[in-house]
């Protein structure tokens, strides 16, 4: 498969360093978090056991933020009028100059001639922390060096009625993708000015610089589009939320044709994972899954370095994607309350169960589920570092309560459980550029936690957070990278 082999047929840099891979095994994969509501019902026991589904190619309407109404503000509103800045005054370092040692900075000592990815591909040097702020329907874009929070985005033509939720950054950083459970669409911001589109044609690039200053809906130019889904019901609403990585340029050391995969409700019992243009935001492919055992849409969905893309039936089934020719393939769950969801770098799903439940771990090349004891609690988002540590939120009423639980895949131990000074709701988790812990909590704040000391810096982000799936771009960086 062309996806696969342009992936792993080269040298890949990700969070860490270099690995050397190659082309053939395809029967593993990753993914990135993704949860839901503690609050929302599942009935049924299991899926429809494995199996093929159909899929059709379509093509969705695309909104612009150009052609889109102004909507006023809600929540924290902009602190006077919008701040504008031209591309040589914002942007964030790439590390692509010849100083660097970056892209172009190396010949390929045989011909002399510039090779645009130095031997290297695939990975990124600045990451930031998106965060939704739910009620207001934004998105905050928190720079995980600085930790401060550098520009705050409407998410939704209709902010107040949005329930933004799921964030997912795409291969290089660059981007993130926000879905909207009640705005039934998603949104695509860029993290770079030098990404943004002077769409007033002023010679400018107006967006916003810090938590205060939220542009009206429509003038922010680094909010690149939004896309409806034909969502039925708030239940029903866009949840699970993956970037794919595309396919590798070595000739411009970029990835090209990037998907994002969402999954919704279009009828009660009925799930559809929905592929979109990455560039466009135009859907160009639906995957119905049909027999929908839930009353919520797919909570979560990850994609991996060998094609597949993997997403959850809440408490209920595993279901696996391939990217390619969209065959489906359904794993009941077992018994294991699906919830959380990530995918290692040995291509393994991994769970963080509520309802007082062990985390999970599903083999993908055995196909069996497998549990890691002493791990009993009310888990919530998921993350796995590159040194094989998962990482998952942990809320009140479960075995150690309120924190952050800490597993080792290598050895299929639990390692410790993690307390913090400030403990509300943990929802979200994710791995930064840097390999600090994030995890993000509910009630207005987040933890950044050095894996190696455990020092916790909490980050006051203002308001609340239902924030899943890989908000950083770090579970992608490490689940193209199979070891």
């Amino acid at each position: 498969m062309a996806l696969r082999c342009s992936i792993r047929g080269f040298f890949l840099i990700g969070i860490h360093g270099a690995l050397a891979l190659g082309c053939g095994d395809d029967s593993r994969a990753s993914g990135s978090a993704g949860q839901t509501e503690a609050s929302a019902s599942a009935t049924g026991t299991g899926g429809a056991g494995t199996g093929t589904g159909s899929a059709t190619d379509t093509a969705t309407p695309t909104t612009t933020d150009g052609s889109a109404s102004n909507s006023a503000s809600q929540g924290d509103s902009s602190s006077g009028d919008p701040l504008t800045t031209t591309n040589a005054s914002l942007g964030t370092s790439t590390g692509e100059d010849a100083s660097s040692g970056g892209p172009g900075s190396s010949s390929d000592g045989t011909t002399g001639a510039v090779d645009p990815c130095a031997g290297e591909m695939g990975g990124f040097d600045f990451s930031y922390l998106w965060v939704a702020n739910t009620s207001q329907g934004s998105v905050s874009k928190i720079n995980t060096k600085t930790l401060m929070e550098e520009g705050r985005y409407y998410a939704d033509p209709n902010p107040g009625n949005a329930s933004t939720s799921r964030t997912s950054v795409n291969i290089d950083g660059h981007f993130v993708v926000v879905s909207n459970r009640q705005g039934y669409s998603l949104t695509k911001i860029a993290a770079n000015v030098d990404d943004c589109v002077d769409k007033n044609a002023d010679g400018m690039i107006t967006t916003s610089q810090n938590k205060d200053d939220l542009l009206p809906w429509g003038t922010d130019e680094c909010v690149l589009w939004n896309t409806a889904v034909n969502s039925f019901s708030y239940n029903g609403g866009p949840r699970g939320t993956a970037w794919a990585p595309g396919e590798f340029n070595k000739e411009t050391c970029k990835y090209e044709n990037q998907k994002v995969w969402v999954g919704w409700m279009d009828a009660p019992l009925h799930a559809i994972i929905g592929r979109f243009d990455g560039e466009t935001g135009v859907q160009d492919a639906t995957i119905p899954l049909d027999n929908w055992t839930s009353q919520i849409s797919p909570y979560g969905a990850a994609a991996d370095g060998f094609g597949y893309i993997w997403t959850i039936n809440v408490y209920q089934e595993l279901i696996r994607i391939d990217s390619e020719t969209l065959e489906v393939k359904r794993y009941p769950s077992g018994g294991i309350n699906f919830y959380g969801m990530t995918v290692d770098a040995k291509g393994n799903p991994w769970f963080g169960p509520y309802s007082n439940g062990p985390v999970a771990m599903f083999d993908a090349q055995a196909e069996v589920f497998n549990q890691i004891p002493n791990t009993n609690e009310n888990h919530r988002g998921v993350a796995v570092a590159p040194d094989g540590m998962v990482w998952v939120a942990s809320n009140a009423g479960g075995t150690h309560g309120c924190g952050l639980n800490q597993i080792d895949s290598n050895t299929m131990t639990a390692v410790q459980f993690h307390t913090f000074p400030q403990c509300g709701t943990p929802v979200g988790v994710s791995i930064d550029v840097d390999g600090f812990v994030w995890m993000v909590d509910h009630s207005g704040w987040a933890y950044r936690i050095d894996p190696n000391t455990y020092e916790k810096t909490q980050v006051i982000i203002p308001g609340d957070h239902y924030t899943y799936s890989d908000m950083t771009g770090g579970g992608l960086q490490n689940a193209i990278i199979p070891k």
